[in-house]
Parts: C-alpha cells; structure tokens; sequence
C-alpha cells in the first residue's frame, strides 16, 4: 500500500501527517485542503524487518558548557551498549545544545 508523509506549515508551526496513498492523489489533496506551505515524501522502499526483536529504551541528557540541555528518547539495539551511546552522540548538537556533557538517565530492556 503506498504511503505519503505530509509536512504542512501554516506561520510558525508545522504540522506532519501520513496519507494512505500515493504521492500524486496526495499532491492533489493537499492543493484543495491544506493553507500555507506544504511538502510530501512518498515511501519508495522499506528496509528492516517486521520481525519483533529486543530493544533497549534509553533516556538521555546532554548539556553544553553554557548549561543547556536537551532531552533524547531512543531506542537502540539491544547489542548497544552505554559506551556505544556516548560515542555516538558526543559532539553533535540536538535543539541548539553541543552534547558536550553526556548522561543516560535511564537504560532499560524490552523484548
């Protein structure tokens, strides 16, 4: 079944949203119902796997030298570990904030 994701901005808020379509109905959807600037991505290809498997939920906290912080919900593989974690997020920068300073508030397994 193709699928579009739609971004909609109206000022300074934007809106996502899927359509259970292809991208041309969902081109034609938007011009007759949506104001303000709009984008659509249609699924091309999946990757993955629909097999369930255990994964880890990780809260995380990352602050810059200035203070700031920000807040990050993930789930990572549950092969990952905290040493994974903070090598994968020190120096980038989420919401402003340069993950200078790195916790794992929490860490826990689901199956």
């Amino acid at each position: 079944m193709a699928k579009t994701l739609i971004k909609n901005k109206l000022g300074a808020k934007t809106s996502s949203f899927n359509l259970p379509c292809d991208d041309t109905v969902a081109s034609g959807f938007c011009a007759s119902f949506l104001d303000g600037e709009y984008v659509g991505y249609a699924e091309t290809s999946k990757t993955g796997t629909d097999t369930p498997t255990s994964y880890n939920l990780v809260n995380v906290v990352i602050s810059n030298t200035a203070g700031l912080k920000a807040y990050l919900s993930m789930a990572v593989k549950s092969g990952k570990s905290e040493d994974d974690i903070y090598a994968v997020l020190a120096g980038l920068t989420f919401n402003g904030v340069k993950a200078d300073n790195i916790s794992i508030i929490s860490m826990r397994s689901v199956a």
